[in-house]
């Protein structure tokens, strides 16, 4: 009994040895992984940096862009080095439990393995019917919206698995190809009178895998070969010089093959550097020092200065990573959801440095500093895609892109400062021992704040009748969008007249504008995600996100309740 003990004891300590060298073999030294990280391959519609594919690519897998501690790109790495190993391990996210339920899983179970999902043959099975629906232009329901993201995970981790990464770039000839197709037809094309403009293949080639690479001369296609294969058999044997001169080897032969096709080494470095800095992760931290410096500032005036500061400075790293998206995008940052949540606190900050500098009373800074905190946290939870795709077609005309949709968005960062404002009042307006003056003073600031978003929020819709018009050949059609923010207008602009009126001020103002954020709520992102129009292009996934709106909802609604009750008590009392 006693031997036999020991032996299994001795199996076990074998296996968990075995087990661990296994593991430490999946290492990649770090100066192979920075590398491998400049290494450019195309990736949803765009080239970048092996250091985004790797982040987006495990975002989309897993949820996650880090798989525990590890580095993305090692992640990858050891993932397409040692594929019988991740294909058991529950990798694929399903985060929706009626699918769980179909897939057969625990409910409880956030992800399931390549293996258990090839087994099941589940979501192969239920395929089919979700694409006939799809093809006759059928709403699909909830559960059947997920089956597809989860397909569509688990082929993105199959083409890992069966490296089909898009790394190799077009042969030289294609370009002498394109010139020469230009030179015969001429700048005009032919019985049309208009431009030429080159067909999707010619304008964008498409970049193919190591093991696709057939276009390229047989040299160089046998060597890539011998790179990628190098590379990979030095990760298997954990040998790390050799992973080193692989990885260098394979970047040199593949900017090699054709670089006037490759991106320029300093938009690469640019992503990497911005990947790795995350200013806007940087930003919300600021901000969040700022808040409590500024609310430390109530009473004290060194406290006031520190959070300003802050203030300054997260606006800076706001400013600069927004900076960074439109020099690697090529565009203004306000294309999907995801980029609107990032431009609307960072007007709202603008503003309020702007109106700090005129009246000097904190509370535009204090707002913008829990606005933008609270807006950057959400757009890093909250399941957006932060990749830095191309825009659909609607969105290509880059000038009425900037001036509509920049404005609009402005208004909705305005208008959210003046919600922040208005809980502000609320909060101030509970306190036995608020001061008359400082009510006084955040209703005049709540007002402003209203008035430069009521401005904003009508030349955008003004200005999107402009752009509707050049788009769609309509300057109106009471399209979701254009109906929502016309009633929010409307609302707002009967907050100003009637506080201008002496119809509402003060409590009445703070709880009007907190039912207006409502609409704008409406406006912004129900529009976007649940209603069908042609503005619903928002790029989001909205589903998970319902129980924390309906939190936010209920505990509005309480709080003006509580605002409310107390207005018409101490009503009653005079």
């Amino acid at each position: 009994m006693r031997q036999a003990m020991t032996m299994r004891w001795g199996i076990g300590v074998l296996a968990w040895a075995l087990l661990g060298a296994t593991a430490a073999s999946a290492e990649v030294p770090r100066d192979a992984r920075e590398a491998v990280r400049r290494i450019a391959i195309q990736h949803n519609g765009r080239h970048k940096p092996f250091d985004s594919f790797a982040r987006e690519t495990l975002k989309q897998v897993t949820g996650s862009p880090r798989h525990g501690d590890e580095d993305p790109v090692e992640t990858i790495l050891s993932i397409i080095g040692f594929p019988d190993r991740w294909q058991a391990r529950p990798l694929i996210a399903v985060p929706f439990v009626p699918l769980r339920e179909a897939l057969g899983m625990d409910r409880h179970a956030a992800r399931i393995s390549y293996n258990d999902l090839v087994a099941t043959r589940k979501l192969m099975r239920m395929l089919p019917a979700i694409v006939a629906k799809q093809q006759r232009d059928e709403k699909l329901t909830m559960l059947e919206e997920e089956t597809m993201d989860a397909f569509n995970r688990f082929a993105a981790f199959s083409r890992l698995l069966e490296q089909e990464l898009a790394l190799v770039p077009p042969p030289v000839s294609w370009a002498a190809g394109a010139v020469s197709a230009f030179a015969d037809t001429g700048p005009l094309g032919p019985e049309t009178g208009s431009r030429m403009v080159p067909t999707p293949s010619t304008a964008s080639p498409t970049w193919v895998s190591i093991a696709q690479s057939a276009g390229s001369q047989e040299p160089q296609q046998t060597a890539l070969r011998e790179a990628w294969q190098a590379l990979i058999a030095a990760i298997r044997r954990d040998d790390d010089a050799a992973v080193i001169a692989a990885a260098r080897q394979l970047r040199e032969r593949l900017r090699a093959t054709n670089p006037a096709a490759y991106p320029a080494a300093w938009r690469l470095e640019l992503e990497v550097f911005s990947n790795r800095v995350s200013p806007f992760g940087a930003a919300r931290w600021a901000y969040a020092l700022a808040v409590l410096g500024l609310l430390g500032g109530l009473a004290k005036t060194g406290w006031a200065r520190a959070g300003t500061v802050a203030l300054w400075a997260g606006f800076v790293l706001h400013a600069a990573g927004i900076v960074i998206r439109v020099i690697l995008g090529g565009r203004p940052p306000v294309s999907n959801f995801y980029e609107t949540t990032l431009w609307l606190p960072l007007v709202a900050v603008a503003l309020a440095l702007v109106f700090e500098r005129i009246y000097r009373v904190r509370y535009f800074a204090l707002a913008a500093a829990i606005l933008a905190a609270i807006m950057l946290v959400l757009a890093d939870a909250l399941p957006l895609d932060s990749s830095i795709s191309p825009v659909v077609a609607v969105l290509r005309s880059n000038l009425w892109l900037t001036i509509h949709v920049l404005t609009i968005v402005a208004s909705y960062g305005a208008l959210a400062l003046a919600m922040i404002l208005a809980h502000l009042y609320g909060v101030l307006y509970l306190s036995r021992r608020a001061r008359r003056s400082a009510l006084v003073s955040l209703d005049t600031v709540l007002y402003r704040a209203i008035q430069v978003g009521v401005v904003l929020l009508a030349g955008g819709i003004m200005l999107g009748a402009v752009w509707a018009n050049a788009s769609w050949g309509r300057y109106w059609g009471w399209d979701p969008k254009e109906t929502w923010a016309l009633i929010t207008l409307l609302w707002f602009l009967a907050v100003l007249h009637g506080r201008f009126a002496g119809w509402i001020s003060g409590v009445g103002v703070a709880l009007a504008t907190i039912s207006g954020f409502f609409l704008l709520l409406m406006t912004y992102y129900g529009v976007s995600f649940y209603l069908v129009g042609l503005h619903s292009y928002a790029g989001g996934h909205a589903r998970p996100l319902p129980p924390l709106l309906i939190g936010y909802v209920v505990a509005e609604v309480v709080f003006m309740v509580l605002v409310g009750a107390a207005a018409m008590g101490r009503r009653r009392l005079t």
